[in-house]
């Protein structure tokens, strides 16, 4: 496990803000959030959420620090649970309850429209244990408004890749996201 050094795109205004576990190895190393595979990007665009291809090498710069590329000019932000330690294996990972407090700050802050969480373990730590309610399946989808005095609506979509979660399934997801949103 090393000291992670990615920034989080958080910020006033975001229509969507990505939540991971924390950041991988890889992607500390080279400076961009979901640099280490495609698959993030391939299934932004399939869904419409992102109007072109992008490289994973400098895709959260023009996803989540510019708007030209999203759907509508929607600004979208990211952020980790767990935003100190970069490591690629989220078994070493084990939030802490301040960590989920100081996510639930940010998102109570900055309240964005949407808040598509992407990791099972950020479930169980954030929603179920945290927020105690009870637990949900992977990629289910809408979980509606979950925080007192905030009007974010938080998803439940799938990790981009390894798992048993096929592509089109969060694909499908994901085009519910850009409804919801363009209304």
């Amino acid at each position: 496990m090393k000291e992670a050094t990615l920034k989080p795109f958080v910020r006033e205004n975001l229509d969507i803000l990505f939540v991971g576990l924390n950041p991988a190895t890889i992607s500390n190393q080279k400076g961009h959030y979901f640099s280490v595979k495609q698959s993030l990007w391939h299934q932004l665009y399939k869904s419409g959420l992102i109007l072109k291809e992008v490289s994973k090498d400098t895709a959260d710069e023009q996803i989540f620090g510019d708007t030209a590329l999203n759907v509508n000019q929607c600004n979208f932000g990211i952020t980790d649970l767990v935003t100190n330690i970069a490591d690629s294996n989220s078994k070493k990972i084990k939030p802490t309850e301040n960590e989920c407090m100081q996510l639930e700050k940010n998102i109570s802050t900055y309240q964005p429209k949407m808040v598509i969480i992407l990791h099972s373990k950020v479930i169980k730590h954030f929603v179920t244990k945290h927020l105690k309610l009870k637990k949900i399946p992977a990629n289910s989808g809408n979980m509606g408004k979950l925080l007192a005095n905030c009007d974010t609506i938080f998803y439940n979509i799938a990790f981009p890749q390894g798992n048993s979660i096929p592509d089109e399934e969060k694909i499908k997801r994901y085009k519910e996201v850009k409804e919801l949103i363009s209304k």
